[in-house]
C-alpha cells in the first residue's frame, strides 16, 4: 500500500507542476512545463536547453529513465531463435486446427455455419464478464460477420444459451478453455496430434483467467477460423445508427474477389505549430553539438484534428508530458490534405466513439462534461491519417486490425488492463513502420456507454502511461532490427522492450509462443522485404495520393493510367491520329481491361439508389462509382455513406442546382478521364449491361476484357466519343405496385429493346472531354455516331407514384415551381413555359418547345390536369410484348445479398 500511496503521489507531483488537474487549459502561454515537476526537474532538457541528468529525484519521486536495467536468460534448454521463423517464407500447407468445435451444449456450430464463416473472413473479438448487452448484440446483429466472445470465469455462460443458436456467433466459455488446453495429464484435447504445434498450447495455457487479455485466444480463434479482417471491441461499445436511425454500417467491407486491392479515403495532416523561433533555434544548436542518449519521436493527438466538442482533449495513452506541445498545435493553420491510401498499406483502423470516448482518468477527473464528449460525424467527417513519422495510440475498444497486421494483435499479460492495449500500438506501430503499414482514425462508429469506474483506481493503473510512455517512444524510434524475418525482428523487440523495463520477462516468453502458434495455424506473415516496406524503417513517406475535392470532399482521379509512355493524355500529346497516340501507349502497365467509370447525380431516389449503387458497385467496382447527391432523404443519405466509407463509392454530398450543375459534372468528368477509357453519365432508374442481336449472351465483364492486349478490341477501335447502343425500358406493373411501390427493380418486366442513337453518351477518356450534360446525352448525328454494344435497361417507369414524386423534385430543383406551390399555382407556372392554357392542357396543348427536363414538366402537366387519364396510359404500357433480363436479375438479387446493411 506504501509503494501504491508513493505511486500516486509522485504522478500526483508531476501533474500539479504540468499544471493538468486544472481544468483551465486556454492560457498556453502560463502553463507550466511538463518536463519538470513542481519541485524539481526531471529527465530531459530544462527551457533553456541545458541537459538534465536522467534520473533526477525530487521529492514527489524518481522519473523513470528508460534504460536497460536487464539481460533477457533464455530459460535451461530454450533459446532466442523462433520455430516460426524457419517456417514463415512457406507455412505448413494445411492450417493445424488449435481449436475444436464447442458441443452442441456450448453453441457448437454445424459444418455449413464454420464454412460460411470461413468464407466471409470479417470476424469481431470481444471478451466480457456480463449477459448480452446491446454492445454484444449490435455486433452479433452485422450481416456477413463472425463473431466469438471469449467468456471468463465469472462470466455468467447460461445467459448466452440463446445468443450463440445464430451461425454467426461462438461463446468460449472458461470451461471450454480449460477443456481445450489444460490437460492434467499432459495430452491436447480436440487437436490433431500431428497437425498441431506445441506453441499452440503453451502459448493459450500463458493467458491469465480474469484478464482483458483472455482476448488473445479469440484473436487466435480467429484467424484459425480463416479471418481477413478483426474488429477488435469492448462490451460497453455499441455500433451506431446513421441518419436514419436504422442503418448500422459494419466497421469493414472484406470481398473475397477484391480483398484489400482498394483505396480508402481520408485526410492527411503536416502539422505547423506555434514556436517561438529564436527559442527553438536554441534548443536545435544544442541539440547539434550534444551527443544524445535516445532518439526523439513525435507524438501524434488525432482527437485535435476530428473536431472534439472538449477543447485541448487526448486519447488515453498520449503522453501526459507531450500535452502543452500538443495544445499548440493551430488546425486552422496545419496543411490538411485529402486524398486516398491503399489498403493493402494499411494495418489498423481506430475508430473513434462519441458518449464517453477513450479518454485517461486525468481528463476525466478534470473535465467538467467528460462523459459527453463527442466527435464529428457529419456526412463530410473523413478518416485521418496518422502521419507515418509519428505514433499515436489505439485501443482495444472499436479497432480493426487487417490481415497483415494480425501479428500485432497480441495484448501483454504483464501490464494493467489499461495499459496493455497502448502498449500494444505503440510497439506494433514500430514493426509496422518496417514494412509499411499506417494506422487511420475514423469519425465515431460506436457510443461508449462506460460501465462504473473509479477514476482514482483508474489513475494509478495507468501510471506507466504517465511515467514511461514518452521514454517507450524514444527507445522504439531508436530501436532497429537487421533480422531476415518478420517474426524474428518482433520477437527482437519484445526482448528489448523487456530489457529496458517496459514489460515483464512472461511477456517474451508469451509473445515467442504466439508467433510460433501463429505460424502453427496457417498465418503468412508480410515479406519484410516485400513491396510495402521501406528501405529506410523511419521512413516519413507514404503512398498517400492527394486527390480532387468538391466541397472538400475527395474523389478518385489519380494515379492516371490513360496516357502514354511520356505521360500525356490524347488531348495533350500533340498527336493528330487516335492510333499514332496508341501506339506509344504502355499497355503492360495499365488495368488490363477497359474502366468504366459512371458518374450519377441522384436525390431522394428511395430505394432505386441502393439497387443502383450495389448492381453497379458489383459490376465495375465501387471505386468506378462517382456519386452526386442532394438527399435529404435519411435513407439514402445514411446509405450512401455507407457506400462511401465501407464499400469505397465516390460520394460527393452537394446542394448544387440543376441549372449550374453540368459545370459540375463535367469537371469531374474531366478529372476521372486520365484512370478511365470510357464515362457515362446515367441516371438513377438507368442501369447498364450489353446486348447483341445474335443472342450470344455477352456479359459487361466479358465486353471490357482484354482491352489492352488486343489492339482490334471493338473498344480500342472507336474514333471518339461514341453512344450507347440500345435501350430497353422497364414495363410498369400495377398490381406489382399495388403491393409495393418500392418494389425492387428485379420485379418489373422491360419492354422491346429500341435504338435511341441520342439516349446516352459514352465518353471517350482519351480526348478533351467538352461538355456532360445533365442528362448525358449523345448530340451527334445519327450518321456520325459511333456505336457501342453498351445497354441501358430504363426503369423509368415503374409504380406512377414515384414516377411524379421523382418529377416533381427535378422540377424543383431546376427553379421551376416551388415545393409551397399548390396543384394550380404549378401548373399555372409550367403551362407558360409551353405557352399554354391551363385549361384541358392534355387534348389542347401541343407541348411545343425544347429545354432542360422538358419531358419531366410535359409528364407533370398531363397528371396535374387529367389524372386519371395519365395513369391509364401509365399502366397501360404494360400490355405488348414483355422480356425479363436474366443475367441483369441474377446479379441485382446477388448484390443485396453482398450488402451489410
Amino acid at each position: 500500500m506504501k509503494a501504491r500511496n508513493a505511486k500516486m503521489l509522485s504522478l500526483l507531483g508531476v501533474l500539479v507542476g504540468c499544471n493538468l488537474l486544472s481544468p483551465l487549459f486556454r492560457n498556453t502561454a502560463k502553463r507550466a512545463s511538463c518536463a519538470q515537476s513542481s519541485t524539481g526537474t526531471s529527465s530531459g532538457t530544462t527551457d533553456e536547453g541545458s541537459p538534465v541528468p536522467a534520473d533526477v529525484i525530487g521529492s514527489t519521486g524518481q522519473r523513470f529513465s528508460g534504460q536497460k536495467i536487464r539481460t533477457f536468460v533464455p530459460p535451461e534448454g530454450s533459446s532466442l531463435s523462433l520455430v516460426s521463423s524457419s517456417l514463415e517464407s512457406s507455412p505448413p500447407s494445411s492450417s493445424s486446427l488449435l481449436f475444436k468445435n464447442p458441443s452442441s451444449e456450448e453453441g457448437g456450430k454445424s459444418s455449413d455455419a464454420i464454412s460460411a464463416c470461413r468464407d466471409l473472413k470479417q470476424w469481431a473479438v470481444v471478451t466480457t464478464i456480463h449477459e448480452p448487452n446491446p454492445s454484444i448484440n449490435s455486433v452479433a446483429n452485422l450481416r456477413r460477420w463472425c463473431l466469438v466472445i471469449v467468456g471468463d470465469t465469472i462470466t455468467p455462460d447460461s445467459a448466452y444459451d440463446e445468443l450463440v443458436t445464430k451461425d454467426n456467433v461462438f461463446y468460449l466459455s472458461a470451461s471450454y478453455q480449460k477443456e481445450l488446453f489444460i490437460n492434467m495429464d499432459g495430452k491436447t484435447t480436440g487437436v490433431d496430434k500431428e497437425q498441431h504445434h506445441t506453441g499452440g498450447k503453451q502459448f493459450l495455457e500463458m493467458m491469465p483467467f480474469k484478464s482483458f487479455a483472455r482476448k488473445n485466444i479469440g484473436y487466435l480463434f480467429a484467424i484459425n477460423h480463416g479471418a481477413q479482417v478483426i474488429y477488435d471491441f469492448d462490451d460497453d461499445n455499441t455500433l451506431l445508427p446513421l441518419e436514419d436511425g436504422e442503418t448500422v454500417p459494419p466497421p469493414f467491407h472484406f470481398d473475397n474477389e477484391v480483398g484489400f486491392d482498394r483505396t480508402i479515403l481520408l485526410k492527411s495532416v503536416v502539422e505547423e505549430k506555434k514556436k517561438e523561433k529564436k527559442k527553438e533555434k536554441k534548443k536545435e544548436k544544442k541539440k547539434e553539438s550534444e551527443a544524445e542518449s535516445s532518439t526523439p519521436a513525435t507524438a501524434f493527438n488525432p482527437y485535435i484534428f476530428m473536431r472534439p466538442s472538449h477543447d485541448d482533449s487526448w486519447p488515453r495513452g498520449f503522453p501526459i508530458d507531450k500535452l502543452k506541445d500538443s495544445f499548440k498545435t493551430d488546425v486552422k493553420e496545419s496543411k490538411i490534405y485529402v486524398g486516398d491510401l491503399p489498403l493493402s498499406s494499411v494495418g489498423v483502423i481506430q475508430s473513434l466513439c462519441n458518449g464517453d470516448p477513450d479518454t485517461d482518468a486525468v481528463f476525466r477527473m478534470t473535465r467538467p462534461g467528460s462523459t459527453e464528449f463527442t466527435f464529428d460525424r457529419s456526412t463530410t467527417s473523413m478518416s485521418l491519417l496518422i502521419p507515418s513519422s509519428s505514433y499515436a495510440p489505439y485501443n482495444a475498444q472499436a479497432t480493426t486490425h487487417l490481415y497483415n497486421a494480425f501479428w500485432g494483435l497480441y495484448l501483454p499479460i504483464s501490464v494493467p488492463g489499461r495499459v496493455t492495449d497502448i502498449w500494444r500500438s505503440y510497439i506494433t506501430q514500430r514493426i509496422m513502420k518496417d514494412i509499411g503499414l499506417h494506422v487511420v482514425y475514423t469519425p465515431p462508429i460506436v457510443h461508449h456507454d462506460r460501465s462504473v469506474h473509479d477514476y482514482l483506481s483508474d489513475f494509478s493503473a495507468e501510471g506507466d502511461l504517465y511515467e514511461k510512455t514518452t521514454k517507450l517512444l524514444e527507445f522504439l524510434e531508436g530501436w532497429s532490427s537487421d533480422a531476415d524475418t518478420l517474426s524474428e525482428r518482433i520477437y527482437a523487440l519484445w526482448v528489448g522492450l523487456y530489457e529496458h523495463d517496459y514489460l515483464g520477462e512472461q511477456d517474451v516468453h508469451a509473445a515467442r509462443e504466439w508467433l510460433n502458434t501463429l505460424v502453427a495455424i496457417g498465418y503468412r506473415f508480410p515479406d519484410i522485404h516485400g513491396a510495402n516496406s521501406n528501405s529506410n524503417p523511419l521512413s516519413t513517406t507514404s503512398p498517400f495520393q492527394v486527390q480532387p475535392t468538391v466541397g472538400g470532399q475527395p474523389y478518385r482521379s489519380f494515379p492516371y493510367f490513360n496516357v502514354d509512355r511520356d505521360g500525356n493524355r490524347f488531348s495533350e500529346s500533340g498527336q493528330n491520329k487516335l492510333q499514332d497516340w496508341l501506339s506509344n501507349v504502355d499497355w503492360e502497365s495499365r488495368p488490363q481491361n477497359a474502366v468504366v467509370k459512371l458518374i450519377l447525380m441522384t436525390m431522394d431516389e428511395w430505394p432505386l439508389l441502393k439497387s443502383w449503387v450495389m448492381y453497379h458497385g458489383e459490376l465495375l467496382g465501387y471505386e468506378n462509382l462517382y456519386i452526386i447527391d442532394s438527399s435529404t432523404n435519411t435513407h439514402c443519405i445514411s446509405f450512401l455513406r455507407y457506400a462511401r466509407d465501407v464499400l469505397g463509392a465516390n460520394v460527393l454530398f452537394s446542394d448544387t442546382n440543376l441549372n449550374e450543375v453540368e459545370a459540375l459534372l463535367t469537371e469531374i468528368g474531366r478529372k476521372i478521364s486520365g484512370s478511365s477509357d470510357f464515362i457515362l453519365k446515367v441516371d438513377t432508374d438507368e442501369f447498364l449491361t450489353v446486348y447483341s442481336d445474335n443472342d450470344d449472351h455477352t456479359t459487361v465483364s466479358e465486353y471490357l476484357s482484354g482491352f489492352a492486349q488486343n489492339a482490334n478490341h471493338p473498344l480500342r477501335l472507336l474514333p471518339g466519343d461514341a453512344r450507347v447502343g440500345t435501350v430497353q425500358p422497364g414495363k410498369p406493373n400495377k398490381s406489382v405496385c399495388e403491393e409495393d411501390i418500392h418494389s425492387t427493380p428485379d420485379k418489373f418486366m422491360l419492354g422491346a429493346v429500341v435504338d435511341l442513337y441520342y439516349f446516352k453518351s459514352v465518353f471517350d477518356s482519351r480526348q478533351n472531354i467538352k461538355t456532360i450534360n445533365l442528362g448525358g446525352h449523345y448530340f451527334v448525328d445519327k450518321e456520325q455516331a459511333a456505336t457501342t454494344r453498351f445497354h441501358i435497361v430504363h426503369y423509368h417507369a415503374r409504380c406512377i407514384e414515384i414516377e411524379i414524386e421523382n418529377t416533381k423534385r427535378v422540377l424543383e430543383r431546376h427553379d421551376f415551381i416551388s415545393p409551397s406551390d399548390s396543384d394550380e399555382e404549378a401548373k399555372a407556372k409550367l403551362a407558360k413555359m409551353f405557352r399554354c392554357s391551363t385549361e384541358d392542357m392534355c387534348n389542347t396543348c401541343p407541348f411545343k418547345g425544347r429545354f432542360k427536363s422538358f419531358h419531366k414538366v410535359i409528364i407533370y402537366l398531363k397528371y396535374l390536369d387529367c389524372e386519371e387519364q395519365f395513369e391509364n396510359e401509365f399502366y397501360g404500357q404494360d400490355g405488348g410484348e414483355m422480356f425479363t433480363n436474366t443475367a441483369l436479375n441474377e446479379l441485382l438479387v446477388d448484390s443485396y445479398g453482398r450488402s451489410d446493411v
